[in-house]
């Protein structure tokens, strides 16, 4: 279990996709990254109106990590390509969701679990990028997070990161290696505890729930201190 992170953009001019392009790759050729290539020009090398379905722009894999996509949509907008398709008009607009609340403040938390229909958010799925990383070496997460800010500063508009070390804004290297080393110990306790543990009923599970919320509430502190 590695961090993970969330961005969202779109691209400052048409003309600049070749370039972008160009400029990654030769960066990812370096480090041994494998690309994708999408389409590599706009139409008439401008941005359209309509949303249309081709894709503009490649992808590229990092080591330890799941594939980054600067990829967008005929209007210069960052999707994901392969989430594309919920667009269409007959794809359901709702999706059933359940969650499992736990307040981390409380000294002996009672899961909450919740039953429900979701509205689909456009913007979450298709326009913002989730890439989960698999590494625990802090340099590189913050190679590819610099990677990420060097090409957005030169190539993007309106363009928003969020990531769980809070790295992107505060460039603190302390915090993100603590934060890795607590994602690393969380990933070991809970296949230890999945090991040992069977769910013969509901309350076995609420069980396995709140031992793990106590080793969330730890780590927490942990980070704190």
């Amino acid at each position: 279990m590695g961090l993970q992170f969330q961005y969202s953009g779109r691209l400052k001019e048409a003309t600049f996709l070749q370039d972008l392009i160009y400029e990654i790759e030769d960066i990812c050729d370096t480090l041994r990254w494998p690309v994708d290539i999408y389409e590599s020009q706009f139409d008439s090398e401008q941005f359209s109106e309509g949303v249309e379905k081709d894709s503009f722009g490649l992808s590229f894999t990092p080591t330890d990590c799941e594939p980054v996509f600067f990829v967008f949509n005929s209007q210069g907008r960052l999707w994901n390509p392969f989430m594309k398709d919920i667009l269409s008009d007959d794809h359901p607009k709702e999706i059933k969701v359940f969650t499992v609340q736990l307040n981390l403040n409380d000294d002996d938390p009672e899961p909450v679990i919740m039953e429900g229909n979701k509205e689909v958010d456009l913007d979450i799925l298709v326009y913002k990028i989730t890439v989960k990383t698999k590494t625990n070496n802090p340099s590189s997460y913050i190679q590819l997070i610099e990677l990420i800010r060097y090409i957005s500063d030169k190539y993007f508009m309106d363009f928003e990161l969020m990531d769980d070390s809070g790295y992107w804004k505060t460039k603190n290297v302390d915090v993100l290696t603590k934060r890795m080393i607590s994602a690393k110990l969380i990933l070991e306790e809970l296949h230890q505890k999945m090991s040992e543990m069977s769910f013969k009923d509901p309350e076995d599970f609420l069980k396995f729930i709140k031992q793990l919320s106590q080793t969330l509430k730890q780590s927490l502190k942990d980070e704190e201190e």
